[in-house]
């Protein structure tokens, strides 16, 4: 009967483990970094909602819009 030597797994294992919590912290960090990034584009698009909504036609008018354009123009509001 053969035995079979698995001394290097445990090594491996042990390293895997250490990756795992680093893994683990990087996607966290990643996690809060696109909530992040979400609330800032939804926050950006809103206030340009809100800013556009605020002027008169004529003005929308003025510059190609119409009310019905608002949303559609805001949501393509990007980050810079």
């Amino acid at each position: 009967m053969a035995t079979y030597e698995n001394t290097r797994l445990l090594v491996d294992g042990a390293r895997g483990s250490d990756f795992g919590i680093a893994h683990s912290a990087y996607r966290m960090a990643t996690i809060v970094t696109d909530l992040y990034t979400s609330f800032s584009k939804w926050n950006a698009a809103r206030k340009t909602r809100n800013e556009l909504a605020s002027l008169s036609n004529y003005v929308l008018e003025d510059i190609g819009l119409t009310r019905g354009d608002i949303d559609a123009f805001s949501c393509q509001h990007k980050l810079r």
